[in-house]
């Protein structure tokens, strides 16, 4: 039996789901006689391409043609549908990539006529695997080819098609399928096989096949040969990844009410029972996505369209690190602890150290921000309200001296009499050799002291920010030089959050704060400096060589 896609890929244009603007273009120059020589096809995977090209094969070549559709009953029409047409041919690129297959299979052969059909048809799949040779060998077919050729040329990634070819070929940009069209497309097929299927079933499979009609079509092959009867959802899960919507809404609500414990406990409860990580997070992503475009028009709901952007960014990040890092549900789950535990999404520096000049950083000394206690902590509100408050001005009072004469009972000692009593020995003044001053006033840090006074920069983190800490217990201070301290880290999701901009302001305002010196900070990946410096001391113990 065939597959699904192969047994309804469509005989007409009208047939072809979701790309109108190409299929529409296509016919309007077949029925004005202004058909192209050459064409690149572009787009994603599994959306119709190959389909749309093999369609052009037969309407050039149809001989009782119903308009712009082809007839799919004369002899050329049923020759390039069994694909016995000797005058189409589909090439590999990916397995023809050299001068050689281009010279022999395109070049020498365009030349001649047509054996039966009225044109000869090339069309080159995944044409950007060409090399550059073979690109410029085509290059000369494709700017002055017979008039008996046509070049169909079919890529998933146009960027890597050089402009000399794209130049000389009409465009046509193939876009994603919207699930609406997706459904429609497969209720027909459910439809025409004769069979029942749940429509939450075929919308399930719109959501997971990408915008692909061919992955939906495969999809929904595999669903329809689970049971002979009515396809339910519970059916269908055995095929579909099992993350429903009601799932998503609940995990997104845990996100809403910053119950970190809770959305946790569900992400590991839906791994555990099956459910497809990536996918999830996909829905995740989507869902929110939605929930995002439908509150841009409410102006009344910019916090929550703060966290939902707020949020998206960091599942974005997560999905991005799931495929490195050994424990493929850590980036999420630190994502979720972000979001839940950092009150000023923001950026806003919460703990401001008792140095920073207000006025410089554009704050009003005189502005009260509404707080509120957390963990022990107070923390402003993320909804906050600025009320200015004048600081009131106090005068300055001036000391009050009291004068008193001197009495006659007073007693009187000579000058000379007190300088007697002591012993003047000459005092030896040391040159100054200390490291820890430099011209008297500006201290050198060393990575010893940043390493000794770092539990106090991390507790003052702590007072300051509920996330960060999470990150920061995993560093190791690595080096201290031109008043850089870098910070090492074993994961490069680690790496990127302490890094962002609104972090490292925080650690670099707290450490000038504990060391009495400003100094800037560098998340960087690895903590083989610890173990380097343990070598290198082994080695110099033992009179021997790193080389």
């Amino acid at each position: 039996m065939l597959a699904l896609y192969r047994t309804y890929r469509p005989a007409v244009f009208a047939d072809v789901t979701g790309q109108e603007h190409v299929t529409q273009t296509i016919q309007n120059q077949i029925l004005s006689g202004s058909v192209s020589h050459a064409y690149v096809f572009t787009g994603p995977r599994g959306i119709g391409k190959t389909t749309v090209a093999r369609l052009l094969a037969k309407v050039v070549n149809c001989v009782s043609r119903n308009g712009t559709e082809p007839c799919n009953t004369c002899e050329a029409c049923l020759s390039i549908i069994s694909g016995k047409a000797m005058d189409v041919f589909e090439i590999d690129a990916a397995s023809n990539t050299d001068v050689d297959n281009v010279r022999e299979n395109i070049i020498r052969n365009v030349r001649f006529a047509p054996s039966v059909l009225t044109k000869k048809v090339y069309v080159i799949d995944e044409v950007h695997m060409l090399s550059t040779s073979a690109f410029n060998a085509l290059l000369k077919t494709l700017e002055e080819p017979p008039a008996h050729a046509l070049f169909i040329l079919a890529t998933t990634e146009i960027h890597k098609v050089p402009a000399t070819i794209l130049s000389r070929c009409q465009r046509f940009d193939f876009k994603k399928i919207s699930r609406e069209a997706m459904v429609t497309r497969l209720a027909s097929i459910v439809k025409q096989e004769k069979r029942k299927v749940d429509e939450d079933v075929l919308v399930g499979i719109a959501k997971h096949s990408g915008g692909s009609e061919r992955d939906a079509e495969s999809m929904l092959g595999q669903i329809l040969s689970l049971d002979e009867g009515k396809i339910t959802m519970d059916i269908a899960s055995l095929v579909l990844p099992i993350t429903t919507d009601v799932i998503v809404n609940e995990f997104i609500d845990a996100l809403s009410a910053r119950d970190a414990a809770s959305a946790i406990r569900q992400l590991n409860a839906h791994i555990e029972q099956g459910v497809d990580l990536t996918h999830f997070l996909d829905d995740v992503i989507s869902t929110m996505r939605d929930q995002l475009l439908a509150s841009v028009a409410d102006r009344s709901a910019s916090d929550r369209m703060s966290f939902l952007n707020h949020a998206i960014e960091l599942f974005l990040a997560a999905r991005r690190h799931m495929r490195t890092d050994e424990i493929p549900q850590l980036p999420a789950e630190l994502a979720i602890v972000e979001l839940c535990m950092d009150v000023d999404r923001r950026g806003a520096v919460l703990c401001p150290p008792s140095n920073v000049n207000f006025k410089q950083q554009g704050v009003d000394s005189g502005r009260v921000i509404e707080t509120s206690v957390m963990g022990g902590v107070t923390r402003p509100h993320h909804n906050a309200i600025v009320i200015e408050k004048p600081i009131a001005e106090k005068p300055i009072e001036e000391p009050h001296v009291t004068l008193e004469p001197i009495t006659e009972t007073a007693t009187t000692v000579p000058v000379m009499e007190m300088v007697d009593q002591f012993v003047l020995e000459p005092v030896t003044i040391e040159p100054f050799t200390t490291s820890e001053q430099v011209f008297d006033s500006v201290p050198v840090i060393s990575v010893d002291e940043v390493r000794r006074k770092w539990p106090e920069v991390f507790a003052q983190v702590q007072e300051c920010n509920a996330s960060l800490p999470l990150f920061l217990q995993a560093c190791e201070v690595n080096s201290v030089g031109n008043d850089l301290v870098e910070l090492a880290f074993e994961y490069d999701l680690y790496v990127q959050t302490v890094n962002k901009e609104k972090n490292r302001k925080l650690v670099e305002s707290i450490l000038e704060r504990v060391l009495g010196k400003a100094v800037k900070i560098r998340a960087v990946l690895g903590k083989a400096k610890e173990k380097d410096e343990v070598v290198a001391s082994l080695v110099d113990a033992f009179g021997g060589s790193t080389a």
